[in-house]
C-alpha cells in the first residue's frame, strides 16, 4: 500500500521554493506534504548564516518521526544536499520511497583536482568564509525568473559547504544498507553538482531497488526547468507504485 505521507528537503542556502511545482503537484495527488525549512536556511538577512550537518540531519529526524512511523513510513523527497540527508535518514528509518533530485556527491569539475576539494575550501574558509551567489541553476528563463525574485540568501557560506562534503563522506558507506525503493534524476547540464553522481548511486544501492531518469535539457534546479513537467510525472508515478521498484 502506498505511502500518503511526503517529506520534501530543499538544497543547501535555498529553500522550498527549489521544489515548488512538485510540491503543489505531490499535494494535488492527495498526500499530506511537509516542505519545512532547514536549520542556517530562514535568515534573517540576505548572508547565509553557518550551519551543521549534524544541524540538517537531527531536524530531518525529527520532522520524520513527527509524520511517520515504522508503521506508516513516508515518502522523502531531497534535492541536492537535501539528498544526501534523504539518504542518511533512510539509512536510520525505516521509509516507504526515496526520490533524489540532482543529488550533491560532488561539486561540479572538481573530479579532475589532484586533491579533495574539502582541503582547499577549509584553507579559503579561514579568510573568506563566505563567498557571492551566483544566479538560479535553471535554463528556463521564465522559472530562472521566478526563482530569482525569492528572499534568497546572497552568499554562500563556506562553513556550510564544507559541512556538506563532509556528509557526503559519512553517507557514501551507508548507500549500500538503504533498503526502500529509489528513484534519482539527473539533469545533464546540471552546473552545480557532478552528474555522474546520480550514476554512482545508482550503482551502489542494493541491486534492482533504483532507477535513474536523465533529463538532457535540464541544469541543477530540475524542479524548475524545462522538463519538469515530464520530472513530476515520473515521481508521481514512482510515489503511486506499489511496494517494489
Amino acid at each position: 500500500m502506498e505511502s500518503r505521507l511526503c517529506l520534501m528537503l530543499h538544497g543547501l542556502g535555498g529553500g522550498p521554493y527549489e521544489l515548488q511545482p512538485l510540491i503543489d503537484a505531490v499535494a494535488a495527488s492527495g498526500r499530506e506534504v511537509r516542505a519545512p525549512v532547514l536549520p542556517g536556511h530562514d535568515g534573517p538577512g540576505p548572508r547565509m548564516p553557518a550551519s551543521s550537518w549534524l544541524d540538517w540531519t537531527r531536524r530531518a529526524e525529527a520532522w520524520y518521526d513527527d509524520m511517520a512511523s515504522e508503521e506508516a513510513p513516508a515518502a522523502v523527497v531531497g534535492f541536492s544536499t537535501g539528498a544526501i540527508i534523504a539518504l542518511h535518514l533512510a539509512s536510520r528509518r525505516k521509509v516507504d520511497r526515496l526520490v533524489l533530485l540532482a543529488p550533491f556527491m560532488a561539486i561540479r569539475h572538481t573530479g579532475r583536482l589532484p586533491f579533495h576539494p574539502a582541503r582547499l575550501l577549509r584553507i579559503v574558509a579561514r579568510w573568506l568564509p563566505e563567498i557571492p551567489r551566483r544566479g538560479p541553476a535553471v535554463r528556463d528563463p521564465e522559472m530562472r525568473r521566478w526563482a530569482s525574485d525569492h528572499e534568497r540568501f546572497r552568499t554562500f557560506n563556506l562553513h556550510a559547504t564544507l559541512s556538506a562534503l563532509d556528509l557526503i563522506e559519512v553517507v557514501k558507506p551507508l548507500v549500500a544498507t538503504i533498503d526502500a525503493p529509489v528513484l534519482i534524476v539527473q539533469g545533464r547540464l546540471d552546473a552545480i553538482v557532478e552528474p555522474s553522481g546520480a550514476a554512482w548511486l545508482r550503482d551502489r544501492l542494493k541491486p534492482g531497488r533504483s532507477r535513474l531518469i536523465e533529463l538532457p535539457r535540464s541544469d541543477h534546479l530540475v524542479a524548475l526547468d524545462h522538463e519538469r513537467t515530464s520530472m513530476i510525472d515520473a515521481v508521481l508515478g514512482f510515489l503511486g507504485e506499489g511496494t517494489t521498484v
